[in-house]
């Protein structure tokens, strides 16, 4: 009896390890092309980027944000510094020359008009001036960056919660 539920027990383990192999057979010859933009280095440099812009925002923001939180109690001349501060060192930031030409100039715009926005919104914080052209030169820059993303086959990035 023990000898008959042995051999059932190796017969049914063979068996299943058979199926299971026919099932991880791969299909190689319908492997999906990678872009060759999303391969290499052009999503690495991207990326890059977009690290350094983000740690130049957070390196300087806090007496913006302060200050705006605070409603024009705190210390406006730190905050409006702060915010120009935050401009001139998005414009240092260096784009890569190993990065395709177009994607550079787009890049370069996108900074560009990342800084406009930290350079409207000091405006905005040393007159109260509207805040509609601060929040437009926003929307400008997500969307060159997100159109220089999807050129390289990448999610646009928000950076929304980066400038708050």
């Amino acid at each position: 009896m023990k000898k008959l539920i042995f051999s059932m027990v190796l017969v049914l383990v063979i068996v299943l390890s058979a199926c299971n192999e026919e099932t991880n057979e791969v299909d190689t010859t319908e492997t999906q092309a990678v872009p060759a933009d999303q391969s290499g280095e052009t999503v690495t440099v991207l990326m890059n980027i977009q690290m350094k812009m983000i740690q130049t925002i957070r390196k300087h923001l806090e007496p913006v944000t302060t200050y705006e939180r605070s409603e024009g109690t705190g210390d406006l001349e730190a905050a409006v510094e702060a915010s120009n501060r935050i401009a001139n060192e998005l414009r240092g930031i260096e784009i890569p020359e190993n990065l395709d030409a177009s994607l550079q100039v787009d890049m370069k715009d996108s900074i560009e008009l990342l800084a406009l926005y930290f350079e409207e919104r000091a405006a905005t914080l040393a007159d109260g001036s509207d805040m509609e052209e601060m929040d437009a030169a926003l929307g400008d820059f997500h969307q060159k960056i997100g159109d220089t993303f999807s050129a390289a086959g990448l999610h646009a990035p928000n950076f929304e919660k980066d400038v708050q």
